[in-house]
């Protein structure tokens, strides 16, 4: 990678063919200052040019595929001789060095003129040699009808070694009629002594190589993955991951540079996350940024640490505090570090002027290489921000059947709880989904826990037995409650009754008194722990008591499994949960191969995931031919992915058709007919998933009819999820009489996720007569979810507030808010995307609604947010400027063109939403 760095910092070193063909971005300036040199009157001359970018712009790149420009074309050719400076300027001091080496250029590659033994002649014999030179290049210029173009780069560095009346001769010459232009580059407008903006140097005409947009973006990384032969790799990060490059692409400022170290990272990590993109970015310029800092000295060093390890723009004194050196010191260091390009400053209104890093990413760069973790943490927020900001991706469903299965009684509890972790481990299915199917699945623990009671000589045990197993809850519960005899065996059955009969109360408090009566029964440890696992959400209690039942005489192995997928899921401790897992599977627990192939592919280690998954497909455990293709398909082995997916279907493993149509369907070049084929099989196998899939091939392929009609028999079929997509179709299409009537349809079928969908889409359409009934909605369903998703109480609180009922909404949002800025943001997985962008959400329109005094109050009671939610929050400083005059000031800008989308979706809510 070191050389490639290298490659990569030398455009020179390109070849003439190399560079015209990859030069795609930069075209309009490229076209502005070819037509300079194109569209001139008879005896006119072409305009002298600054070109500014930050290092890494595409200042070199431009200026050599100018230069190829003249050389090439032969209307410019007849007129100009393009003269390219080295980029070092080792040899160009004052101006004689600047005529000798325009004749030594001349003499090498236009004419053999012999012009630089000419000027040498002239130095050694003539006393203002230096004018005579410029003289003899003008009058060979003339005889040519020729114009010198000067390609000088760095042009700021050659003007502050030349004298005050050298550098005023050679504007003359510039600015006259004379056959000498100059396009120059320089990184900055003002170096601290050159500055293009002073009136001297308005002869000028100035270029500005900004970021690169996000489709200047991925038409480089589209160009460079041919050249690579990496084409459809990248075509399809850029379709699937679009946030992700987005995230990248505003961190490091879109420079066309930095761009091409991140296509490789992109190759190498194509199905990763923006965070390890960062972290292999910083891995790759290491070498570069540790040279530039190595140069400084140490009081240097302290300085440039202050301001770096700040992030955001930072006073002299703060810095003082910091380093512990004297401000007069600190600010003779500014200076020469505002010289050399390190920093930049920031005017305020006072006389405290503000200071930070110049390149953002170099930043970011020693931020992520030498910061605290909270410091880093500053870094890691802002990377999920704009990677949530800029990809939303909508809600899919893909357990739906798995769990109506369930609730129909068709799984024992071996299979129920085989099925059911292994589409926990499905990276896709939501929160909400998840936390459906876990209750779901352990629905059962009653009947585990019926045939758990001993066998009773009390007739009304026996008869309540047999009403529950007809499904005759209430009359069991009656017999139950007149019971007299009430022992151990009375309460594990009415333990059992009242799941069924969703009293979770009421069967906790009857196993709490069979545990009472017998607290060295391990199987009674065992329920309660699966009470509080699956019914109360207390992850503490069901880990108390599944380790209790392992401490007992007779443990129960299944409490090691439990507890293992428990601090996986809550602590990310993947060596205690490895160490759970083993000791189930040594204990027989088969279902822990499948826990511990999770463990490893969610870590990576896909040798170690398949090895467990290979294990469990020989013990017939899981979806292991599935899970084998998962791991496949992250190590680019299509053959074997597809191969491991027909296995799946030998075995009659879940999903099996639709998995295997997924995977022709998601090919970089799919194969709609083969997936028509599979869904068309799996609908046929009475995977009602098949309707959907099967809808979006013709989707697709734009036939809407064709999916509407499918969409339509998955309907019929009883499939939910068919009128719940038909609904999102519809309403794609601004249809929303018939997207609400699919919408209420799907949730009369029991798909209670597509409230969330339904109630968003009234928000996201700016519907403002169905605010109400937005609300109506969701309270009518929220003791059902309110305590299994996160995201059903953001958008409540969301909705409240677009129903003025401020307090409401704020009491409702402010615990998962305190949650959010505690999470670990390297570890934890709780919150994707979506919540970050329900959050984002929220406090723009707080904002829109003007309710800044308690966005600010939010701010101030969470320190946190400040890290979190960066670009709201300068967002907001410079809404409060006239009160907090010079905070604003403070933004790097990496944060720019988030604030500017920020403000116009504000704008967009108050005159539509709000």
């Amino acid at each position: 990678m070191n050389q490639d760095i290298l490659l990569r910092n030398n455009t020179g070193s390109k070849s003439k063919t190399d560079l015209i063909d990859s030069f795609v971005v930069r075209t309009i300036q490229f076209e502005k200052l070819k037509k300079n040199l194109v569209i001139n009157k008879k005896n006119s001359a072409p305009k002298n040019t600054i070109i500014i970018g930050q290092r890494g712009a595409g200042k070199t790149t431009l200026i050599h595929r100018l230069n190829y420009e003249i050389l090439d074309n032969d209307n410019l050719s007849k007129k100009y001789l393009p003269i390219l400076f080295s980029e070092e300027q080792y040899n160009l001091s004052d101006l004689t060095n600047l005529w000798e080496n325009i004749a030594v250029s001349i003499d090498d590659t236009f004419y053999e003129e012999n012009l630089s033994e000419k000027i040498n002649y002239i130095i050694e014999t003539e006393r203002n040699f230096e004018q005579k030179s410029c003289e003899l290049l003008q009058n060979f210029l003339l005889d040519k009808n020729k114009t010198a173009i000067l390609f000088i780069e760095n042009i700021n560095f050659f003007l502050k070694k030349l004298s005050k009346d050298e550098k005023s001769r050679l504007f003359q010459i510039l600015d006259s009629h004379l056959n000498f232009k100059l396009i120059g580059t320089s990184t900055t407008y003002n170096d601290g002594s050159i500055d293009f903006t002073d009136p001297s140097y308005e002869f000028f005409d100035v270029v500005q190589l900004d970021s690169l947009d996000k489709e200047e973006c991925e038409k480089l990384l589209i160009k460079i993955s041919q050249q690579y032969d990496e084409e459809e790799q990248i075509k399809t990060i850029i379709e699937n991951h679009p946030g992700r490059i987005e995230a990248l692409r505003r961190l490091t400022g879109g420079v066309p540079r930095t761009i091409s170290y991140l296509f490789q990272i992109f190759m190498d990590n194509e199905n990763g996350k923006a965070i390890k993109d960062l972290y292999l970015l910083i891995d790759t310029l290491t070498l570069l940024y540790k040279s530039e800092l190595d140069q400084l000295s140490t009081q240097q060093q302290k300085v440039v640490d202050a301001i770096a390890i700040k992030w955001d723009a930072i006073s002299v004194k703060e810095i003082a505090k910091k380093t512990r050196l004297e401000s007069k010191n600190i600010s003779s260091i500014l200076a020469y570090l505002e010289k050399n390009q390190m920093i930049e400053k920031i005017t305020t209104d006072t006389k405290n002027n503000l200071y930070r890093i110049k390149e953002r990413f170099m930043n970011i760069w020693y931020l992520m290489r030498f910061g605290r973790k909270n410091e880093k943490d500053n870094v890691i927020w802002l990377v999920r921000f704009f990677d949530a900001w800029c990809d939303e991706s909508e809600l899919t469903n893909r357990v739906q059947k798995h769990i109506n299965n369930l609730k129909g009684g068709n799984y024992d509890l071996t299979a129920a709880i085989d099925m059911g972790n292994t589409f926990l481990s499905c990276e896709n299915i939501p929160e909400s989904l998840k936390e459906e199917l876990i209750k779901t699945t352990n629905s059962i623990l009653p009947n585990r826990l019926l045939k758990n009671s001993k066998n009773s000589e009390n007739d009304s045990l026996n008869k309540i037995k047999s009403l529950i197993k007809e499904n005759k809850f209430e009359e069991a519960q009656e017999i139950l409650e007149n019971t007299k005899t009430k022992n151990l065996d009375y309460y594990t059955i009415a333990t059992s009754v009242y799941l069924m009969m969703e009293l979770r109360e009421k069967a906790l408090e009857a196993a709490k008194t069979a545990w009472q009566m017998d607290d060295k029964n391990s199987f009674i440890a065992l329920s309660l722990g699966a009470l509080y696992d699956f019914y109360f959400d207390n992850a503490e209690k069901a880990v108390e008591f599944y380790q209790k039942s392992l401490d007992l005489q007779q443990p129960h192995p299944y409490a090691a499994h439990r507890i293992g997928e428990i601090i996986l899921k809550r602590d990310r401790n993947y060596e205690e949960a490895i160490k759970y897992q083993q000791y189930a599977l040594s204990k027989n627990i088969k279902l822990s191969l499948i826990s511990l192939g999770n463990i490893y592919f969610e870590q990576n280690k896909y040798d170690e995931a398949e090895k467990f998954y290979r294990e469990a497909l020989n013990s017939n455990i899981g979806n292991a031919n599935t899970k084998l293709a998962k791991v496949y398909t992250k190590l680019g082995k299509k053959r074997e992915t597809e191969l491991a997916l027909k296995h799946a279907i030998d075995a009659n493993e879940d999903n099996c058709y639709i998995n295997l149509g997924r995977f022709y369907l998601r090919r970089k070049k799919p194969n709609f007919e083969k997936a028509e084929i599979q869904f068309i099989k799996g609908i046929d196998d009475g995977d009602s998933d098949g309707y959907t899939e099967l809808a979006k091939v013709y989707l697709k392929k734009n036939e809407l009819q064709k999916a509407i009609d499918i969409f339509e028999k998955g309907i019929a079929n009883g499939n939910a999820e068919s009128a719940h997509q038909l609904g999102h179709l519809f309403l794609s299409k601004k249809n929303y009489s018939d997207s609400d009537k699919m919408f209420k349809k799907a949730i009369d079928m029991g798909d209670l996720n597509t409230i969330g969908c339904w109630v968003g889409s009234f928000y996201d359409e700016a519907r403002t007569d169905k605010k109400a009934f937005a609300l109506k909605l969701l309270e009518e369903n929220r003791e059902q979810n309110k305590s299994s998703t996160i995201r059903f109480n953001l958008l409540y609180g969301k909705i409240l507030l677009w129903n003025e009922k401020i307090s409401d909404s704020l009491n409702t949002v402010k615990q998962f808010l305190y949650d959010f800025v505690e999470e670990d943001t390297e570890d934890s997985k709780t919150f994707s995307n979506k919540i970050f962008s329900d959050i984002v959400d929220y406090f723009l329109l707080l904002i829109a609604k003007k309710q800044i005094k308690i966005v600010l109050e939010l701010f101030i009671e969470l320190p946190t947010l400040k890290k979190v939610l960066k670009p709201i929050y300068y967002l907001l400083m410079e809404e409060l400027k006239e009160e907090f005059p010079n905070e604003y000031l403070k933004a790097g800008r990496e944060l720019i063109e988030t604030i500017k989308e920020l403000k116009y979706e504000i704008d967009r809510l108050q005159k539509n939403v709000v």
